[in-house]
């Protein structure tokens, strides 16, 4: 054999090789549920407050079960699935908080035979639907946001060619405020404070990508910005720090649907630098961005062709080729992400048909395996005073119902800890990475 063979053979068996390799990080997948192809949704969240990240999807075109929901019972078993909602057809997307302040997450749900808005609001897992409103539109989306800072969980929906905040009051009671803007098509939305000025922004995409800026809690749009971004027909957008320097970046699809990119936050809310990742990723309709290998920065995983693929990027912004991670005789149309065991790693959620994959990042320790009823924080709910009763030392993150970062690396010692920390009521997350390693994640709810 000479040496041209010799090269041919070697560079497919490496190629086989980091193949493999990608292919081992996540576990073969886990079945749900069968004959699951019409969801078009997926959202993990803990319903039932027992401290594990259940999976809620939608169905856009069943009347069966517009919106249902599956428990984690730990171990990467769900239990069967259970309805919230069934109608004609056409919820379209879902977003999740509580806005009742009494420590259950609700749901918020846009579009359906009627194009409404509807509330969802939960109650040890009793569920009562209220519309809050409606209007015309054929796709949309909808998320969760404190626009005003005051505490309390706001709505933000788009759809066809609307704009609108409904303003919460603290008792679910909503002002509905209509944002004027560019007459388009909308698709999708993303939230994140692209300037550091305190206040959560909104970024549109649809027939073009719009920046609406929030002055004190008002959205105003903002022509400069979005002039500074190309865009024709994005379904796509997300607003995440993608080069590891403290800013949320713009990451896309590209034009026409076709192609995946990322344009950089110069920490003002600017945005340049536009680089294409991927050219030959077509109709990215679903996607999910998480620290997948443990390195520190964001990754992400998209349905290419119907299969997924994951994207490592070395911290920069910089991403290697794709690595494929599923490859289903099922055409694969919805992809979320969530650390459903509690060991601290993303593992990925897709349908159809409904299924997980667990994350064995080479990264991750197995000292995870701690009990996690060993860490205790008390009184819970709480008042004022906090205390963590914690079985070894380790650091504490602490995140709102959003996810936004409220304390960030708060050293926790070997005992009784008395957190000296200022908490406004609602609900927190407490993720306690213990010094062997393990990931403890516990509710806390502040009242």
């Amino acid at each position: 054999m000479n040496l041209p063979e010799i090269s041919i053979y070697f560079a497919i068996f490496l190629s086989l090789l980091l193949s493999s390799i990608a292919n081992a990080q996540f576990s073969s997948p886990i079945l749900i549920e069968p004959n699951t192809g019409q969801i078009t949704n997926i959202v993990p969240a803990d319903l039932n407050n027992d401290g594990l990240k259940d999976i809620i999807a939608t169905r856009k075109f069943s009347a069966n079960n517009l919106i249902s929901y599956y428990l984690n019972e730990g171990d990467f078993s769900f239990g069967p699935e259970a309805t919230i909602a069934t109608g004609s057809s056409q919820v379209t997307n879902i977003s999740v908080g509580d806005f009742d302040d009494n420590g259950w997450l609700d749901i918020v749900s846009i579009g359906d035979a009627g194009n409404a808005v509807t509330m969802h609001m939960n109650s040890a897992l009793s569920f009562s639907a209220e519309e809050l409103d409606s209007f015309t539109f054929f796709e949309s989306d909808i998320d969760v946001v404190d626009l005003d800072n005051d505490d309390d969980l706001d709505i933000v929906a788009v759809g066809g060619t609307t704009l609108k905040v409904y303003y919460n009051d603290g008792m679910s009671n909503f002002t509905t405020q209509i944002i004027q803007g560019p007459i388009e098509d909308f698709f999708d939305l993303t939230v994140g404070d692209i300037d550091a000025d305190g206040f959560e922004d909104v970024i549109t995409g649809g027939s073009n990508i719009s920046v609406y800026k929030n002055s004190s809690g008002t959205l105003v749009y903002d022509s400069l910005r979005s002039n500074q971004i190309p865009g024709l027909f994005n379904l796509f957008v997300r607003l995440e720090d993608i080069d590891n320097d403290g800013d949320a970046d713009l990451f896309s699809e590209d034009n026409n649907s076709t192609g995946v990119r990322w344009m950089e936050n110069d920490g003002a809310g600017n945005f340049a630098n536009l680089l294409i990742i991927d050219s030959t990723a077509i109709n990215i309709r679903s996607g999910t961005l998480k620290d997948f290998d443990n390195d520190g920065d964001l990754d992400f995983i998209i349905i290419k062709d119907f299969d997924l693929y994951l994207y490592e990027n070395d911290g920069a912004g910089d991403f290697g080729a794709p690595n494929l991670i599923q490859d289903e005789p099922t055409l694969i149309s919805v992809v979320e992400s969530e650390d459903l065991n509690n060991d601290g790693l993303a593992d990925i959620i897709w349908s159809a048909d409904l299924s997980v994959q667990q994350n064995n990042s080479p990264l991750s320790g197995t000292e995870y395996l701690v009990d996690k009823d060993l860490v205790q924080i008390y009184p819970n709910p709480s008042a004022e005073q906090v205390i963590l009763d914690c079985p070894q030392n380790g650091v504490l993150n602490v995140f709102d119902a959003k996810g936004q970062l409220v304390y960030e690396n708060l050293p926790v010692l070997k005992g009784v800890n008395d957190l000296k920390i200022e908490l406004v009521p609602q609900i927190y997350f407490f993720y306690l990475k213990l010094k062997t390693g393990p990931v403890i994640t516990k509710k806390v709810v502040i009242k």
